[in-house]
């Protein structure tokens, strides 16, 4: 007893982070993964450069992950191809638990239609842990372009058609997927430009590249504020918090304009289930943690904790709606 007294005052000297990961411990359920501590580095691998809204939310993690694991968590950017490189990187580390993947819901459920030889299978070469963020989709412009309104830049792509383009950060990405969404819905014919993530993508935006694009929330507000673009929409049902007065795409004219905007932690197929166990648990506690919810919220994101069940269940819910939709749109994969 005294020594169980000695280790609970040790654990409350702890700090907040640290007292994340001991506090997993005494969770329900979490037993099974005690038998389970990573034993050198954890590496994520992330399929997007330093500079977007995935990259953020990584270097958030971080510190609240490296505490609860005991080891160095390491991101590894290995950006391109949609998010493919990353990971393709994932469905071929060892399944040992010490390299874990970021992807986003292009990468998993849009590219198979995209890309005709991803190098790998999202259903059966990787395995989810949880996702992590839901980010609100802003349709934006450069400060440059003439457009006020949703129904500006339709009027424009309408009047000549596949000359109004948009920026992507990648094939199959969010902000491709509300390309396309727009195109459907609006009846017009505009032309995406795929950048090597959403960082690069906004630069690009902020230089007048193109002439309008959707980005997440943590991405474009410091750059409307700034006044060097314009928020023209925003690709939810309601209204966003941080841009009250921009209406959602929906209130613009486009009826059943949504987009989900989510990332997921996932690992190599084969991984066992007491690591699996212990990730989730780890992350899962992470992400309702209120400091790290209220970094998401000032950068946009909205934190997303899940169960395995529930991630794949999301996944096959999101491959079943966009895949479709892109054959529909007559874009063949590449």
């Amino acid at each position: 007893m005294a020594q169980k007294l000695l280790q609970h005052r040790a654990m409350k000297r702890r700090s907040l982070l640290a007292g994340l990961g001991a506090g997993l411990l005494a969770q329900p359920g979490a037993a099974s993964a005690q038998a389970w501590a990573p034993s050198r580095p954890v590496t994520i691998i992330l399929g997007f450069p330093p500079g977007g809204a995935s990259d953020a939310a990584m270097r958030i993690m971080q510190p609240v992950l490296q505490a609860a694991l005991g080891q160095p968590v390491v991101i590894d950017n290995r950006a391109g191809a949609g998010g493919n490189i990353g990971a393709q990187a994932v469905a071929r580390a060892a399944p040992d638990g010490h390299t874990i993947g970021s992807a986003n819901i292009g990468t998993l459920a849009v590219n198979p239609a995209l890309v005709r030889n991803m190098g790998f299978d999202p259903m059966t070469d990787l395995m989810p842990i949880s996702t992590i963020f839901n980010a609100v989709n802003v349709l934006v412009c450069p400060a440059n372009r003439p457009f006020r309104s949703v129904a500006d830049i339709i009027a424009a792509a309408k009047a000549r058609p596949e000359t109004i383009s948009y920026g992507t950060g990648g094939v199959g990405s969010p902000g491709h997927l509300c390309g396309i969404l727009f195109d459907h819905i609006a009846g017009t014919r505009t032309v995406p430009v795929p950048y090597r993530g959403g960082g690069p993508q906004m630069l690009a935006l902020v230089a007048g590249e193109h002439d309008f694009g959707f980005s997440p929330m943590g991405t474009v507000l410091t750059h409307v504020q700034a006044g060097t673009i314009r928020a023209l929409g925003v690709a939810t049902k309601t209204r966003a918090r941080e841009l009250p007065d921009v209406p959602s795409m929906i209130e613009a004219g486009l009826p059943d304009f949504e987009v989900l905007n989510w990332d997921g932690f996932v690992v190599p197929a084969g991984t066992p289930a007491p690591i699996r166990t212990r990730l989730g648990e780890v992350i899962r506690a992470a992400l309702t943690d209120p400091g790290l919810i209220a970094d998401f919220q000032r950068r946009g994101l909205e934190a997303w904790p899940s169960t395995e069940a529930a991630f794949a269940a999301q996944l096959a819910a999101d491959s079943a709606k966009w895949q479709p939709l892109i054959r529909a749109a007559g874009i063949e994969p590449s």
